[in-house]
């Protein structure tokens, strides 16, 4: 079935999820402007490359000592991870699916690697640290039910540990979150969620400890490992020929955003008053009760599951798209996306749509 955009006004799939309105226009920017024919080591390409990461340093605050490289999807992150910055084992800490998926995957690279689960609304136990462990794994930001770490276990932690690397999944919060990179070493995101852009694209960025790690190893037995990347990087080329669609319409996005103070704070205040709205239907809970744990980016609420099919399809019938839910949640939760390109038009009608289904 094919859907017309037109017809879908308000999409808070968590990911592949709303683009920015202008992404059509930029789209036919990039194909006039003949760079969508250029090759990966042209001047034109080394130019937009250049330009893009000094774009997202400036707007999301990125120390100008880390590197940034574009990887083809957050989930190929975890290998060129265990590849390039670990020898024989990692610590992932973990609550929802997408950190187990993480550990699962990691421990088929590296046999030792060990995970360890924690509560939803709760914290990683950081006494099982040792100084044993080469690099400790953590989702920021846990999109299958809802959840974010808080800021004072993450500076927690590198400050009891500031000598090993530190990995943060950031797929559904880097640029909704005003992220503060020095708490971690490695940082990696795909662009569906809060880039608003479509999917095809993810950015690591790394901490000059981490570089220095992956350089000490040495790793250079796959075609992604980080060391060749990087090298590449540095010429403001790629290893191979990158999605340069995405990093053009990546440019033009940042160029026309604010500073990502400014959208975390607005993201924050949506959440708010999300929550103080689902407070008026009793047949909707949020899926995680304390504030401090809910994730600014991404609201997971329990339905039961004979009204959760009725309410989705209502709202597809009025033009919005609810998310899923996840997993083991799948049965029992809606997710939606609380991105930077879901306006705020977009919540007011989620709001009258909830108002007259439970009317």
């Amino acid at each position: 079935m094919v859907i017309c955009k037109q017809n879908i006004m308000s999409n808070f799939y968590p990911g592949p999820s709303q683009l920015y309105p202008e992404i059509g226009a930029y789209l036919q920017e990039a194909f006039a402007s003949g760079i969508l024919e250029m090759n990966h080591r042209s001047e034109a390409f080394m130019k937009l490359d250049a330009e893009t990461k000094e774009l997202l340093h400036n707007r999301l605050n990125i120390p100008a000592n880390y590197q940034i490289v574009f990887t083809s999807s957050a989930t190929e992150c975890w290998e060129i991870i265990s590849q390039s910055f670990i020898e024989k084992s990692s610590l992932h800490f973990y609550n929802g699916a997408f950190g187990e998926k993480w550990f699962q995957y990691a421990k088929k690279i590296h046999s030792e690697t060990q995970g360890l689960q924690f509560s939803e609304e709760g914290i990683p136990d950081i006494k099982a640290i040792s100084g044993q462990q080469e690099l400790l794994a953590f989702t920021h930001n846990e999109t299958s039910n809802g959840t974010a770490l808080p800021f004072a276990f993450q500076q927690d932690v590198r400050k009891q540990f500031p000598h090993q690397l530190i990995a943060y999944d950031a797929t559904s919060s880097m640029a909704g979150y005003a992220l503060k990179w020095e708490l971690g070493d490695i940082w990696y995101a795909s662009v569906q969620k809060c880039f608003g852009l479509p999917p095809g694209m993810a950015i690591m960025v790394v901490s000059p400890e981490a570089v220095a790690r992956a350089r000490e190893l040495k790793d250079e037995r796959y075609y992604n490992s980080f060391n060749y990347m990087l090298a590449n990087a540095e010429k403001h080329q790629t290893h191979h020929t990158p999605n340069i669609t995405n990093i053009f319409l990546l440019n033009r996005v940042l160029k026309k955003r604010q500073n990502i103070k400014e959208i975390h704070n607005q993201l924050t205040g949506r959440r708010q008053s999300f929550y103080q709205m689902i407070d008026h239907f009793p047949q909707l809970k949020g899926h995680i009760s304390e504030s401090k744990f809910q994730s600014d980016t991404v609201f997971c609420i329990d339905v039961t599951p004979e009204l959760l099919n009725d309410l989705k399809s209502a709202a597809y019938k009025e033009g919005i798209i609810m998310g899923s839910g996840y997993g083991a949640l799948k049965q029992s939760t809606f997710r939606i996306a609380n991105f930077p390109a879901i306006q705020q038009d977009d919540f007011n009608r989620l709001g009258n749509f909830l108002n007259q289904f439970f009317k």
